[in-house]
């Protein structure tokens, strides 16, 4: 597979996989309502900080499976 359509397609991917955080985020905000307080203001920045972890491990892995090094 030639490197620019590789890229262009991992680039696809990773579009794709914003999609979903968008709206988990979005209930993220409408469950936790960190407006309401500094407690829920910090529970929320958590539930992002390990959101984006397990999200960015998540779609390593599956880039790591598609477009194996070799």
């Amino acid at each position: 597979m030639k490197t620019k359509l590789r890229a262009l397609l991992i680039l696809f991917i990773i579009a794709l996989a914003l999609i979903p955080v968008y709206y988990i985020n979005r209930a993220l905000k409408k469950a936790i309502r960190p407006r309401e307080g500094t407690e829920r203001f910090f529970l929320f920045i958590f539930a992002n900080f390990f959101l984006i972890v397990v999200y960015t491990m998540t779609v390593v892995a599956i880039v790591v499976r598609l477009f194996p090094l070799k």
